[in-house]
């Protein structure tokens, strides 16, 4: 598998990504030992607390400083170290298949007109290669207006081979409804861990917070991936063009010079709302546009959301 070529992972992409790690803020539920923290308490390297000794217990973790000090006996509780669980959640609406950015991809490929979708997608499976790779456990969602792709939490070359076939059968579709989709995967992804959203998060700004307060409920860490194209942000055109909806297929003809800055301020207000809402739910935030090399976007988000 590793030296296999698939439409949004390569052997090259593998080899860059290889010693990269995923790490996370919170406290996680896992299987087997890993790299992250457990509400469960262990015998690890990282002090947590100390508990009395009852008799059975280890004597090689009494605390002698507190016996010397007190006269009575403790022991050393540590945080017991996890595997990860993390589930990767793909916008797959229409307003995805948007794109106009030139782009040099995995292995050299040239995009010459790269969509929200692809990006996404190359992101997505760069995610699930780095936490397979460091034994964490990865399932993927896809969804528009409903989920359309549900591959349960695993690990090992047979489940990433699933995940990066899935992907490549994965075609944008319909309407989206990321709100009402985000409140169905908060009551189905089971147990506590790390849950990337990646979307152009194009919905009703209250009903999206709402959403993403209710995973947030369910003691998640969220990881927010807002993919945009420029042009879509920008609107640098200079002559008068047609939009189209891409989802209710409405079409209307203006000239960008006249709304062109009106436009950029509404574009930039959403965006600074949805980043000011996340830091005040603790849920991590990164834009990622389409004329950035997926890997200079994977080592920011890791630069912005782990905590070494």
């Amino acid at each position: 598998m590793p030296g296999q070529q698939y439409k949004y992972f390569t052997p090259a992409q593998g080899a860059q990504l290889r010693r990269l790690e995923i790490t996370v803020r919170g406290v996680v539920e896992g299987v087997f030992a890993g790299l992250h923290k457990s509400p469960h308490k262990g015998f690890s390297i990282e002090f947590a607390e100390h508990r009395e000794y009852v008799p059975g217990d280890e004597i090689k973790h009494l605390d002698w400083t507190v016996l010397a000090k007190t006269d009575r006996y403790y022991i050393k509780q540590y945080e017991q170290e996890t595997n990860l669980r993390a589930t990767i959640c793909l916008d797959a609406s229409n307003s995805m298949r948007y794109g106009t950015a030139a782009l040099n991809g995995p292995g050299g490929k040239k995009f010459e007109h790269v969509t929200k979708f692809e990006y996404a997608a190359t992101l997505a499976a760069s995610l699930a290669f780095m936490l397979s790779n460091q034994q964490d456990l990865v399932g993927l969602m896809a969804f528009d207006s409903a989920i359309k792709l549900e591959i349960p939490q695993g690990n090992g070359p047979s489940h990433l081979h699933q995940i990066f076939i899935s992907l490549e059968k994965l075609t944008p579709g319909r309407t989206t409804d990321i709100s009402g989709v985000l409140h169905l995967l908060a009551n189905k992804i089971p147990r506590r861990g790390l849950v990337f959203v990646i979307s152009d998060f194009f919905d009703d700004a209250d009903k999206l917070i709402t959403a993403l307060q209710h995973l947030r409920h369910a003691r998640h860490q969220l990881v927010l991936i807002q993919v945009l194209d420029r042009a879509e942000t920008d609107l640098a055109y200079n002559r008068p063009i047609t939009f189209e909806d891409m989802e209710d297929g409405s079409r209307l003809q203006i000239d960008p010079k006249l709304i062109r800055d009106e436009y950029r301020r509404e574009v930039q207000a959403f965006l600074d709302m949805l980043k000011t809402r996340c830091g005040q739910f603790r849920i991590d935030y990164v834009t990622a546009y389409t004329d950035v090399p997926w890997d200079k976007q994977i080592r920011d988000l890791l630069q912005r959301t782990s905590r070494r």
